[in-house]
C-alpha cells in the first residue's frame, strides 16, 4: 500500500553531496556553471593551454601590473600542491589603475566577457581614467579585451576620504556583481545606497532592490541619501543568483565595529523570469557564526554556489569602512565557510572545514571565492588568500582547495603578482572567478541525452541509459563501472564492447541498478580502457534515484502554443507503479515562481483517471503558463486513490520549449501570428541584448545583415 506519511520532497530533489559524511542538499537543488572561458585574441592569451582561467582582482600602487589578471589553470590535475604554482598570467593594457582604477569584484558572462566594479576597500582606491566617475561597472570584451564603461551607479564622492589620502579616491564605491546567464542579467551592490541594481545584457540599468526598505525601485538616485556608505546593517555587499533567487551578504559587523545581538547575514530576495525582484519574498537564509569567542565576525564580500548546490561564503577582514584590514594579525579574521541546505530551506554549516591560508593564519580570506566544476579529481573551490606561505618566501593570491575540504598542504597555490619575495600584498587581494571547464579541458568523456526508468516486474531495479561520447584521445575497447557502496549494478565490473569506440564517437550504455531510497544521488565511476589496458581513464556520473513504488512518467512531449502568451502544452504517460488503482493526481507547481498548471477539468489543479490500474498507463496532457523558452519547469504530481485515503507523489520536470520563429516567419518574434509594433520592439531588445535569436543568419554576430534579415521578413509578412 501507499505510505501515507511520506514526506513530499521539495522539486530541487534531495542530492547527496560528498561532504566529508553524506548530507542532503534538499531545497537548494545543484548549481550551473554558467562563466565562459574568454577569447582574448592576443597572442600572449592563445599561448595558454586551452582549459580553464581564473580571473582576479588585486590592489596595485603603479600601472607595473594590472588590477585585473587572468591565469592559466590548465593542467590543474597535475599542479604541485603545498607550493606556489607558477602560470601563465595576462592582462591588458587597459586593466591598469590608472586606466581602470581599483576594482574588487568579478563576474564572467556566457560569452566570457568580464564584467568588474570600482571599488574603495584598500588602502588607497584611485579613479581610473576610462570613464573617470566613481561607481562605475566595467566590461571587458571577450575578443579584444578593452574596458570599457558599463554601467554608472549613483555614488557621491566623500571629499574627507580624497583629502585624507591626497589622491583622486572615492568613497564608498561599490561592493560586487554576478551575471546571471538565464536571465541575461549583471546584479551590483552599491555600499552608498545599500542597493541591489539590476542591469540588463545592454548596460541598461532596470530596477533595484533595497534591503532596508523592501523597495523595488527605478535606478535613480535614492533620495534623501546621505553622502558615504549606508548605513551597518543596510549595506549589501557579496551577490550571488542562484535558483530564482538572488542571495545577498549583509554588513552589520567588522573588526572596528562589533556589535553585539547584531551578526553578518545572508539574505535573499526571489526574482521572476525576467531577472526582476519580487518584493515581500526577502527571507534570511544564515546569520554568520561568530569569530571564534568573539561577538562579531568579519563581513562576506562573496558568494559562490557550487555543483551540489552547496554554498561558500567568504569573508574579507574590513577596519574601517574604506580599509580592509590592517598590517597586522586583524588581517587574519576571515574565513571561508560552507553551507548545505536541507529539506525544508534551511542552510546549516558544512562538515567540510576550509583553511585558508599558512597553518598559522588559517583563517585568511581576502574576499573572493567560486568553484571551479571542474569534476574529479579537478573539483576544487578556488579562495583568494593572504598569506598562503610564510617562510623564505611569500605567496598571497587563490588557493585551490578541493572541495571535499582541506588547507595549504593539499591546495593549488598561485601567487596572483607572481612574485613570491613580495610581503606587500597583504590587504591588497581582491576576488576571483573560475571559467567553466571545456570539453577538451579535463572530461576524458561526456555522458548525454540520459534516461532514467523503473523496471516494471516489481523487483526495484532501475536502469539508466546515456549516450557515451569518447573523449579520451584513445579508442576505447572496455568499461568499468564502479558504484557506490550500498548499490548493485548490471552488468557489473568489466564490459567489453562490441566495437572499438573510436575518439570522438558515441555510443549508447543501459546499466542496470538496485539499492537506494527515492530522491537519494547514486553516483558511479566509468572508466574507458583500451584494448591492452595499457591506457585509461575515469570519470564520475550521478544520478537521481527514481521512485518505483509510485508513478513513472515517459513519453513526455512539450509544444509551445505560439500564441502571444508564452504557454505550452505539454503530454506524458503515466505508469501506475501502486499495487492500488489511482483515481486522481493533483499538480502543485515549485519553480518557477507564477507559473500556473491547468488540466482542463473543471478542478483545473486535478486530472481524472479511468481509473490507472497497477503497472496500467494512462496519457495525460495539461497547459502551463508563466514560464520563459528555455526555463525548467517543475512540479509535483500527486497519486491518490478513489476515496484520497492513500497518496504518494513524483516530481516532473520539463523545459519551456520556444516557438522559434526563425526559418517560419524571422519577423514574427512573439509567435502570434500578427506583425506589427510588438514584434520590431523584441526584436530590438533581443538584438541589443545580442540575443541568439536575434541573431537570423546564425553567424554568431549582431550586424547589419541580421536587421536585413528581419526587415525583409517584416515587409514581406508571414505566410
Amino acid at each position: 500500500m501507499f505510505n501515507a506519511s511520506r514526506k513530499v520532497i521539495a522539486c530541487a530533489a534531495m542530492i547527496a553531496a560528498s561532504l566529508g559524511s553524506t548530507q542532503a542538499l534538499a531545497d537548494a537543488g545543484p548549481g550551473e556553471c554558467d562563466g565562459a572561458r574568454p577569447q582574448f585574441e592576443s597572442p600572449d592569451y592563445q599561448a595558454f593551454g586551452g582549459g580553464q582561467v581564473a580571473v582576479g582582482t588585486q590592489w596595485r600602487f603603479n600601472d607595473a601590473q594590472g588590477v585585473l589578471n587572468v591565469y592559466d589553470l590548465s593542467g590543474q590535475n597535475a599542479a604541485p600542491v603545498g607550493v606556489n604554482w607558477p602560470v601563465a598570467v595576462y592582462s591588458h593594457p587597459d586593466w591598469v589603475q590608472s586606466r581602470m582604477g581599483q576594482v574588487f569584484g568579478v563576474a564572467l558572462d556566457d560569452q566570457g566577457n568580464i564584467y568588474t566594479a570600482q571599488t574603495a576597500i584598500y588602502l588607497q582606491d584611485n579613479i581610473g581614467s576610462i570613464g573617470g566617475q566613481p561607481g562605475q561597472v566595467y566590461k571587458v570584451d571577450t575578443f579584444t579585451g578593452a574596458a570599457t564603461v558599463f554601467a554608472t551607479l549613483p555614488n557621491t564622492s566623500d571629499p574627507a576620504i580624497a583629502a585624507n589620502w591626497g589622491i583622486n579616491e572615492s568613497y564608498p564605491g561599490l561592493g560586487n556583481l554576478c551575471f546571471d546567464t538565464t536571465k541575461q542579467m549583471l546584479y551590483v551592490t552599491n555600499f552608498e545606497d545599500g542597493r541591489i541594481y539590476r542591469i540588463d545584457a545592454g548596460g541598461t540599468c532596470l530596477s533595484t532592490w533595497d534591503h532596508a526598505t523592501g523597495v523595488v525601485a527605478d535606478c535613480s538616485p535614492e533620495a534623501g541619501d546621505a553622502v558615504g556608505a549606508a548605513p551597518l546593517g543596510e549595506r549589501v555587499w557579496a551577490v550571488q543568483s542562484f535558483n530564482g533567487r538572488v542571495y545577498y551578504s549583509i554588513w552589520f559587523n567588522d573588526l572596528a565595529n562589533t556589535n553585539p545581538g547584531f551578526a553578518n547575514a545572508i539574505w535573499s530576495v526571489a526574482c521572476d523570469a525576467s531577472g526582476e525582484f519580487i518584493a515581500g519574498t526577502e527571507q534570511l537564509e544564515v546569520t554568520m557564526p561568530p569569530y571564534f569567542t568573539n561577538n562579531y565576525s568579519s563581513p562576506v564580500s562573496d558568494i559562490s554556489f557550487g555543483p551540489q548546490g552547496q554554498m561558500m561564503c567568504a569573508e574579507r577582514s574590513v577596519y574601517t569602512d574604506s580599509q580592509s584590514g590592517r598590517f597586522d594579525s586583524s588581517a587574519h579574521q576571515s574565513r571561508a565557510l560552507e553551507f548545505v541546505c536541507f529539506p525544508g530551506g534551511l542552510w546549516e554549516p558544512s562538515t567540510n572545514i576550509f583553511a585558508v591560508g599558512d597553518p598559522l593564519y588559517s583563517d585568511s580570506s581576502a574576499g573572493g571565492c567560486d568553484y571551479s566544476y571542474a569534476g574529479p579529481p579537478d573539483d576544487r573551490v578556488f579562495i583568494t588568500s593572504d598569506a598562503l606561505i610564510l617562510s623564505a618566501t611569500a605567496v598571497y593570491g587563490i588557493q585551490g582547495i578541493p572541495q571535499s575540504g582541506g588547507g595549504v598542504p593539499n591546495s593549488i597555490l598561485i601567487d596572483m603578482d607572481a612574485d613570491v619575495l613580495d610581503f606587500d600584498d597583504k590587504t591588497g587581494l581582491g576576488s576571483v572567478e573560475i571559467s567553466c571547464p571545456t570539453i577538451q579541458d579535463d572530461r576524458c568523456a561526456i555522458i548525454s541525452n540520459e534516461v532514467i526508468e523503473c523496471e516494471t516486474d516489481g523487483s526495484g531495479n532501475y536502469t539508466i541509459t546515456f549516450d557515451l561520447t569518447n573523449n579520451s584521445g584513445q579508442d576505447v575497447k572496455h568499461l568499468l563501472v564502479l558504484p557506490d557502496t550500498g548499490y548493485t549494478v548490471v552488468p557489473s565490473g568489466l564490459i567489453t564492447l562490441p566495437n572499438l569506440l573510436l575518439n570522438g564517437q558515441t555510443t549508447q550504455v543501459t546499466l542496470t541498478f538496485n539499492g537506494g531510497q527515492p530522491g537519494d544521488i547514486l553516483c558511479f565511476v566509468l572508466s574507458l580502457n583500451t584494448v591492452d589496458f595499457e591506457e585509461c581513464c575515469a570519470i564520475e556520473h550521478c544520478f537521481e534515484v527514481p521512485d518505483c513504488d509510485c508513478a513513472q512518467v515517459s513519453n513526455l512531449v512539450a509544444e509551445p502554443l505560439c500564441d502571444g502568451t508564452g504557454c505550452f502544452t505539454m503530454s506524458f504517460d503515466v505508469t501506475n507503479l501502486t499495487p492500488i488503482p489511482i483515481f486522481y493526481s493533483f499538480f502543485s507547481p515549485v519553480s518557477p515562481a507564477g507559473i500556473s498548471i491547468n488540466t482542463g477539468n473543471t478542478d483545473p489543479s486535478r486530472w481524472d483517471y479511468s481509473p490507472v490500474l497497477p503497472l496500467g498507463t494512462e496519457s495525460v496532457s495539461l497547459t502551463i503558463c508563466g514560464a520563459q523558452p528555455g526555463e525548467e519547469v517543475c512540479f509535483l504530481m500527486t497519486m491518490h486513490d478513489a476515496a484520497l485515503g492513500e497518496c504518494c507523489s513524483i516530481k516532473v520536470t520539463v523545459t519551456v520549449p520556444d516557438c522559434d520563429p526563425v526559418g517560419l516567419c524571422p519577423a514574427d518574434c512573439n509567435g502570434d501570428g500578427v506583425l506589427n509594433f510588438f514584434d520590431v520592439s523584441m526584436f530590438l531588445t533581443e538584438y541589443n541584448a545580442q540575443d541568439p535569436r536575434a541573431d537570423l543568419n546564425n553567424d554568431g554576430q549582431w550586424n547589419f545583415f541580421d536587421v536585413s534579415a528581419f526587415l525583409t521578413s517584416y515587409n514581406n509578412g508571414c505566410p
